[in-house]
């Protein structure tokens, strides 16, 4: 048995998002391989690790959580970090509340692995540092190119002082994710191609640490559940990319689709909708908002979509719809870091249409060969040895 600490941005239950999803497979698999974890992560209700205690316990040693909202914005933060010269990410990431736990944490426990997931928790790196024999080898999980997520979202900002704020975030971000992989002897992409930009840019070694899903809870379910000419798109709509993608593909694509279409209807599926998204709602536009299970949308839909302009790491959404032997139509930005040759990949809203038409000229089928892809690559219940 090894004992290990995570320190993660968020309670990886209930893993109703990609990034919660992602932690929270991998942490399964590290119990499964014989690890004993504890967890530190923020929380935005320090209610929510006694709600779901019984889960985390399955899983986790022990668990301490910090009450924030990453998920919101904070003014103050900003105003700081632009009057000092700061990244905002990196003001909003650091907390006293955080850095005391975890200190306390270390201070009664001794670890031989510590795991940083993600960048944005890099900034506890010092802490870690300082009280090493405490932390033992500290290896940084990546689930994307942070700065590179922003240089997109800069690149496609339609406002000229959000364009600026933008781009001044990448580039302070981009300086703290490269230092901060130099600094770390062990880190770890979620994929090849993120692995790849990040050894070149910083010129350090770059492991990859697949990404997991749970083969039982996504699997495939029969051909006659699938509703014709449906489209699925499935996200945190709170998140930038995936509100972007939603508005682009329905001011584009969208139209077309429907007129081409009568019965067509499309599924808007996740938490946080802005106003723009909530919108959309029709007759045959459905905005759900948050869902406890989106597996029923997954089932029902012919055609999974994945209208991203900007994003990094790997879409667990698809591997997800995969696992569950749907079709997926995705731009290149979404589909990063997958090669399954079944995926569609199309760029412009006539590419993107064709291959919507071709689909729904085709009866509705389960994709055996994509489940079996999933099986082969993702199972949280294979072998992992952090070496």
């Amino acid at each position: 048995m090894m004992r290990m600490l995570l320190v993660s941005p968020k309670l990886p239950y209930p893993p109703h998002d990609g990034g919660r999803i992602a932690s929270w497979n991998l942490s399964r698999c590290l119990r499964h391989n014989g690890y004993v974890t504890d967890l530190i992560c923020f929380a935005s209700d320090q209610s929510m690790a006694h709600t779901y205690s019984t889960e985390l316990s399955c899983v986790f040693e022990s668990v301490h959580t910090i009450e924030r909202d990453i998920e919101r914005q904070y003014p103050l933060d900003l105003i700081h970090a632009l009057s000092t010269g700061t990244s905002y990410f990196l003001r909003k990431f650091r907390t006293t509340g955080f850095e005391e736990k975890l200190r306390q944490v270390l201070v009664h426990n001794r670890f031989e692995v510590t795991l940083i997931e993600s960048a944005y928790m890099g900034v506890y790196l010092p802490v870690l540092t300082e009280l090493a024999e405490r932390a033992g080898r500290i290896i940084l999980r990546l689930q994307n190119v942070e700065y590179e997520i922003l240089e997109r979202l800069a690149a496609q900002a339609r406002r000229g002082l959000y364009r600026a704020l933008l781009r001044r975030e990448a580039r302070l971000f981009r300086e703290h994710e490269l230092s901060l992989v130099r600094q770390v002897g062990d880190v770890r992409a979620i994929t090849e191609r993120d692995a790849q930009i990040l050894s070149r840019e910083s010129g350090a070694p770059i492991g990859v640490l697949d990404p997991f899903i749970d083969l039982d809870e996504y699997s495939p379910a029969a051909a006659d559940q699938i509703e014709p000419y449906s489209l699925t798109c499935i996200g945190n709509m709170g998140w930038l990319p995936n509100r972007n993608g939603i508005l682009w593909f329905c001011e584009t694509v969208w139209p077309r689709v429907a007129r081409a279409f009568p019965t067509a209807r499309l599924y808007v599926v996740g938490k946080s909708p802005p106003t723009a998204v909530r919108r959309l709602a029709s007759q045959r536009v459905v905005v759900t908002g948050h869902v406890d299970d989106a597996r029923p949308y997954f089932h029902r839909s012919q055609l999974l979509i994945v209208p991203l302009m900007e994003g990094s790491g790997v879409r667990i959404k698809i591997l997800t719809a995969l696992a569950m032997g749907k079709r997926v139509l995705s731009t290149a930005v979404g589909a990063e870091g997958i090669d399954y040759p079944g995926l569609e990949i199309k760029e412009t809203p006539e590419e993107w249409f064709a291959a919507i038409e071709r689909v729904f000229q085709q009866p509705p089928k389960v994709d055996e060969e994509a489940a079996a892809y999933a099986r082969a690559r993702f199972d949280w219940r294979r072998e992992l040895i952090l070496s």
